[in-house]
């Protein structure tokens, strides 16, 4: 079976992703009738996983500060340095792969997490 990748041309990420959940539906869609066996539904499951979200140091200390603990506190929950905490928030730095995704878990304004989003893609298919 080919494996499916995105379109390397960069992309707007709103598109990118309704292209992504697009292709998800009609994949579900398609292994729902049998045309599309569990191997391939698998690998589509791994590429329609959602983008992570690019956050800035406004967005860190936003989320931060809904979480409503100081830096150290912080930075202990996610697991880093409390310097990587800080550098974010100055904009120095930018949070890691990782570090991304456990942002976007505590972020109050993500309409839902990735996690829910992704079980919701395999409890259906």
């Amino acid at each position: 079976m080919t494996t499916l990748r995105p379109d390397p041309a960069p992309a707007d990420s709103g598109t990118e992703a309704d292209i992504l959940a697009t292709a998800h539906r009609l994949g579900r869609a398609l292994h729902g009738v049998g045309a599309l066996d569990a191997a391939g539904m698998a690998a589509l499951d791994q590429l329609c996983l959602p983008p992570r979200p690019a956050y800035d140091g406004a967005e860190v200390r936003r989320i931060r500060a809904a979480t409503g603990l100081s830096q150290p506190l912080f930075a202990r929950l996610l697991g880093v340095a409390k310097s990587a905490v800080a550098q974010w928030e100055r904009g120095a730095k930018r949070p890691s792969g990782p570090a991304q995704r456990l942002l976007e878990l505590l972020d109050p304004e993500q309409p839902e997490s990735p996690v829910v989003r992704v079980r919701r893609g395999i409890k259906t298919a």
